[in-house]
């Protein structure tokens, strides 16, 4: 069981928390500031000796936070904004940059519902933040929707790294067959997860998954400066045309706001991040801070490869590299280094998959800290946690792994899936949580108006990406796509 610090009753702390964007008539607070570290006393009284030991040694730096939400954050979909930005126009920039600040601000909501449980302390993970406010009701939806959707993530990421790999060994004319490679995937991502009881613990795998990141995106820059769409020259597939790029399509807003409203941190895993650091005052600080490296990073992203291809961009980008088998390209380069190469291409494939096996890891530290505190495995002894902590994650990785396996269409299915869960966990979720701990009489009417519109705005753009995940779907079954 976690520590839950003594904070002040409502009027101290807690209101020196509203968000920047949701002004309480009683107080509003900087963009950095969050409650003093004063405020974090602990009360242990209610835990065993050995885990009230055992949490506090296990805390990580705000450093280890920070390069967390860098690794979970930064991933595949970062493939994916130059399209984004192709669907929208230049415009779609500044999507990515307001998407930022939704993220952000969504993530100041559910740590303030942390901090209004009633009669004071601090609320332990997401699902019991829906307790507090709504009873069992709040607890089962939550962890259900936020269990599946979990699952589905990790589900893609075994899939995408199989795939890759795949694809990378097929290079050689070497074939193994996608079952093989799907238990081989599984089973690196389930590894990490026997030795850290927590995300503070898993700063190594953090590391990597975030170096991997950054490779990417330093392949994508070069690759879309170097061998860019001009006049003709280096030609998409058959197309030899010019390019084009535009300001503004409208008729691309809606789906590039679905898109890249999706492409930050969910709110669900805000809890075990802040309860996993020794400063956790430092929370509001150290989440802006990365959200803002992660938007930048983004927008250069989506500028260069949108400069680059203009309206012939792909998704992922990759696509529009050149490719062909590592070895012969890197021969011949050697041979004649005026030949465009492709090893960077195949280097950013290698780098996407280790970061889907790095990142995997740390959702699946997140399902099973939601299944063992539902099982009260931190109230049994030492010995019992690591036999019932390893079942447990062992347990949802081959549950993870037969559902992959089983469900055709799996991307797509868990695609629709993302599009059901993710709205009532990242918007509903948390903004009705905050109301009903707070208590609406106690909101200004500006704070209540400014909740109501992030709802609406949530709602609205998760509609556009569930009816076009449903015409994909449909496209599927079909054969066509």
């Amino acid at each position: 069981m976690e520590k839950e610090p003594n904070t002040p009753h409502s009027g101290d702390g807690i209101e020196r928390q509203e968000a920047l964007l949701l002004p309480d008539s009683s107080s509003t607070f900087p963009l950095n500031d969050t409650i003093s570290s004063e405020e974090y006393t602990t009360d242990s009284s209610d835990m065993k000796p050995e885990a009230s030991a055992d949490h506090v040694h296990k805390k990580g730096s705000s450093f280890n936070a920070f390069v967390n939400i860098l690794c979970l954050a930064i991933g595949v979909g970062s493939l994916q904004l130059a399209y984004i930005v192709k669907q929208s126009g230049w415009i779609g920039t500044t999507f990515i940059v307001f998407a930022a600040g939704i993220a952000f601000l969504n993530a100041v909501i559910t740590i303030k519902c942390m901090y209004l449980k009633p009669g004071g302390g601090r609320i332990v993970g997401y699902h019991n933040i829906g307790f507090e406010a709504f009873g069992n009701a709040g607890y089962y939806t939550i962890t259900v929707f936020n269990i599946v959707n979990i699952i589905g993530s990790i589900g893609i990421y075994v899939i995408l790294a199989s795939n890759n790999i795949s694809d990378m060994f097929a290079q050689a004319n070497v074939h193994i067959s996608p079952r093989t490679l799907m238990i081989a995937s599984a089973t690196v991502m389930c590894m990490p997860t026997l030795f850290a009881k927590t995300l503070a613990e898993t700063m190594l795998v953090s590391l990597i998954g975030t170096l991997t990141s950054v490779i990417v995106t330093v392949v994508v820059i070069v690759m879309a400066c170097l061998y860019p769409i001009r006049n003709g020259e280096n030609p998409v597939g058959n197309y030899t045309g010019p390019i084009s790029h535009s300001a503004a399509i409208p008729g691309g807003f809606a789906m590039a706001l679905s898109s890249v409203t999706f492409a930050y941190l969910g709110t669900t895993i805000v809890p075990h991040i802040e309860g996993g650091m020794r400063h956790p005052e430092k929370f509001n600080r150290v989440f802006g801070s990365a959200l803002s490296v992660i938007a930048a990073i983004y927008v250069v992203m989506a500028a260069t490869g949108y400069w680059a291809y203009g309206d012939q961009t792909m998704s992922p980008i990759t696509d529009n590299f050149p490719k062909s088998k590592c070895l012969y390209y890197c021969v011949v380069f050697i041979a004649n280094p005026i030949v465009p190469i492709a090893w960077p291409t195949t280097l950013a494939e290698i780098c996407i998959t280790i970061h889907v096996l790095f990142a995997g890891p740390l959702y699946l530290v997140q399902m099973s800290l939601e299944i063992e505190s539902g099982l009260g495995i931190l109230q049994k002894k030492p010995q019992a946690q690591r036999v019932w902590r390893m079942a447990v994650r062992i347990g949802s990785a081959l549950v993870i792994l037969a559902i992959a396996e089983a469900i055709p269409f799996f991307d797509d299915v868990i695609a629709l899936v993302g599009a059901l869960t993710n709205p009532v966990l990242i918007y509903l979720a948390p903004i009705a949580c905050y109301v009903k701990l707070k208590g609406w009489r106690n909101c200004s009417r500006t704070s209540l108006v400014g909740l109501a519109l992030l709802l609406a705005f949530g709602m609205a753009i998760s509609g556009f990406g569930l009816v076009q995940t449903i015409f994909d779907i449909i496209k599927s079954f079909k054969g066509t796509k």
